[in-house]
């Protein structure tokens, strides 16, 4: 458990890292937006130094600091490090929190060394929508904005999709079966513009 993450959290974030390791490239790793450090910590065992930066510093980081992860505080559409500083940078739910999300994702691109990784919440996901959008205001991407966010800046890049989502209660039976209906949603294609999350897998252009 990380500083007490429950189950359901857990098996949550285990499953997006599940999803999107293939793509993981170096050693090096920027999590822009880490929010409570919950990522970064689990990203350990994949990186052997990681910067995890986000606009506010949260409490937690301070009980899962470790000599392969540094918390900064900083704002995304102008980060304090040189130009291909890390071999890999993921973003996951950022985003659409910024200001100028194409700026943001230009930073995002110019301190990467290789690869970025953008997970970005469906809006038009209809337990995403209800509970992130209309309950809590969180501006998603539609998959149309998203891809024409990326579209817009350099690189060679492909998108993916993927199922993924908390069990709203702490049962491990139910979570089984959430990650169990969670592999079928992404076996039927025709659900793919309501499936949970859309990503993008940007290679920097060798220059």
């Amino acid at each position: 458990m990380i500083f007490e993450t429950p189950e359901n959290v857990l098996s949550y974030r285990k499953r997006i890292i599940e999803k999107i390791k293939p793509y993981f490239y170096g050693s090096t790793l920027l999590d822009a937006g880490c929010g409570d450090g919950g990522d970064s910590y689990l990203l350990q065992d994949y990186f052997n130094s990681i910067y995890a930066v986000d606009i506010i510093k949260n409490d937690n980081w301070e009980k899962i600091k470790s000599e392969k992860i540094k918390f900064l505080t900083g704002n995304v559409e102008k980060l304090e490090f040189n130009d291909n500083f890390f071999d890999t940078v993921i973003e996951k739910d950022m985003l659409h929190h910024a200001e100028n999300p194409e700026k943001a994702l230009k930073e995002l691109i110019r301190v990467s060394k290789k690869r970025i990784i953008v997970i970005e919440a469906n809006r038009f996901n209809p337990i995403f929508y209800v509970h992130l959008t209309l309950l809590n205001g969180h501006q998603h991407f539609s998959q149309k904005k998203f891809k024409k966010i990326i579209k817009s800046c350099s690189g060679n890049f492909k998108f993916i999709n993927f199922s993924a989502r908390v069990c709203p209660i702490n049962n491990s039976f139910l979570i089984q079966t959430v990650n169990f209906l969670s592999d079928l949603i992404e076996k039927l294609g025709f659900l793919y513009f309501f499936i949970e999350y859309n990503c993008a897998i940007i290679e920097k252009n060798e220059k």
